[in-house]
């Protein structure tokens, strides 16, 4: 049996919520699913051995196989299955029994019951135990107490969880399923349970047993099923929740990483900074009571100690009306079709609207806006809300805008301040009056000039401000 230490509260009410206090001594942990009541030997403390016993089957097994794999991803633990029997015995074992709640475990302890789960034998809540579903919730939630997780709606030891984040949405160590629930029975639908640990049960964990930065530490690109749920992590499906929940928390360890919501039709709310949430569908959407909500379907994990390898870089819109929102670092958001809302808010970031008439705000940073669509008068124009002649820069493309000339800095002859062209040789007119911006493909020519989008008005920006690409 593995050592147990005793763990310090780290500052933050919702992350020390989840804290019992005592942990696993060692990030080396063996875990097993006994196949007989004698394993337990005749000294167990508890009963549950004597009381009908029942190993897990196969289903139950792999759902938390999958959860301890979950916990080794955003952890340094080092979780080992072995095959349990007399002489051998796991730090974490889960069976059945015939117990009075729908299951329980025990605290890490150096005492042989240290680091049990049992779930109840006759209940037919782990009949499926697919993710989204209470039984692989409860799962979770159990595997959280054997590695020292307590209860985040009870004020014993460091506290209860802050009002507004006392739910699911912000940790499965709760018995409260939305922001202001009873606690005492969960109320979610069928397949509206967490799908994973989410982000203060993560951050609890770590502050246990340290961060993985090992973890997707490539550049990684996340999407979603719109009809189904089911995650692709790099093209390769993961398994598919029960129903067609997205219900999750996203852990990353680095690298230049995308969520890719391009099969998506709906209306999208992205939010790439740690703690937000994104929203897809609603159809998607978990119900966690009557008429309450997820407040969206993928959340950020928080910063480990500040370290932003974790974050999210990218994201890719889809067809509808979206909202994008980047984090503190270089962002490259694409809002692709309909009329999206994209702001960078801190960091180098790149912005491409697409198609659609779009909003685009770099916030602070030397930031890119790209056009690479061709512009409509009604349906596909920019306006950049923010744009900065002393940090930003208008990106044109060339297939597009193909009389610009050669890739590279647009010539100082190319472009005009002014209501219209004044030569043969200006291709970008912007009025500074009305802050219009145009396109004129032979300036003087007989070629109408074609507004383009809008900037600020006002601005002293010269040809320096654009790059052909």
């Amino acid at each position: 049996m593995a050592t147990t230490a005793s763990v310090i509260e780290s500052g933050d009410q919702n992350l020390d919520a989840l804290l019992s206090g005592i942990r696993w001594g060692t990030l080396s942990l063996t875990f097993s699913f006994p196949e007989s009541s004698s394993h337990y030997g005749s000294s167990y403390v508890g009963g549950e051995p004597k009381n009908g016993f029942l190993p897990l089957n196969e289903a139950q097994s792999t759902a938390a196989r999958n959860i301890f794999a979950m916990i080794a991803s955003f952890t340094n633990l080092d979780l080992t299955e072995i095959q349990e029997d007399e002489n051998n015995h796991a730090d974490v074992r889960l069976a059945s029994a015939n117990i009075s709640a729908s299951a329980w475990a025990y605290y890490p302890a150096e005492a042989e019951y240290g680091g049990d789960a049992w779930f109840r034998a006759s209940s037919s809540s782990f009949a499926d135990v697919r993710a989204g579903s209470y039984g692989f919730y409860v799962f979770m939630h159990e595997i959280g107490h054997a590695l020292g997780m307590k209860h985040g709606h009870e004020p014993y030891g460091f506290g209860a969880l802050a009002p507004e984040q006392d739910s699911m949405e912000y940790s499965v160590m709760t018995y409260r399923s939305y922001v202001g629930a009873a606690g005492t029975i969960m109320e979610n639908e069928t397949w509206g349970y967490a799908q994973s640990l989410m982000m203060y049960d993560i951050a609890a964990v770590q502050h246990m047993y340290g961060a993985d930065f090992t973890t997707n530490s490539s550049n990684t690109v996340y999407r979603w099923n719109p009809l189904t749920g089911q995650q692709f992590i790099n093209g390769a499906g993961q398994a598919a929740p029960g129903g067609n929940r997205i219900f999750t928390t996203i852990w990353d360890g680095g690298g230049i990483d995308t969520y890719d919501f391009s099969n998506y039709t709906t209306g999208l709310e992205v939010d790439l900074r740690p703690g937000e949430w994104s929203s897809l569908t609603l159809a998607q959407t978990a119900q966690l009571g009557f008429l309450r909500f997820a407040r969206g379907n993928i959340a950020n994990s928080l910063l480990y100690q500040g370290d932003l390898r974790s974050l999210i870089e990218n994201a890719i819109g889809g067809s509808g009306s979206d909202i994008i929102i980047g984090n503190m670092i270089a962002n490259v958001l694409k809002g692709r079709g309909g009329p999206d809302r994209l702001s960078g808010l801190e960091g180098n970031d790149t912005l491409v609207g697409g198609a659609g008439m779009d909003t685009l705000l770099g916030g602070t940073g030397r930031d890119v806006f790209l056009f690479n669509t061709r512009p409509s008068r009604t349906t596909n124009l920019e306006r950049l809300g923010d744009f900065s002649a002393v940090d930003d820069t208008i990106f044109l493309e060339n297939a597009v805008f193909t009389k610009l000339g050669m890739p590279g800095r647009l010539p100082t002859s190319a472009f005009w301040a002014g209501p219209k062209a004044h030569d043969l040789s200006d291709r970008i007119i912007y009025n500074k009056v009305s802050g219009t911006l145009y396109y004129d493909a032979d300036g003087t020519g007989q070629a109408p000039q074609v507004l383009i989008g809008w900037l600020p008005k006002g601005l002293k920006i010269t040809a320096g401000d654009f790059w052909i690409t």
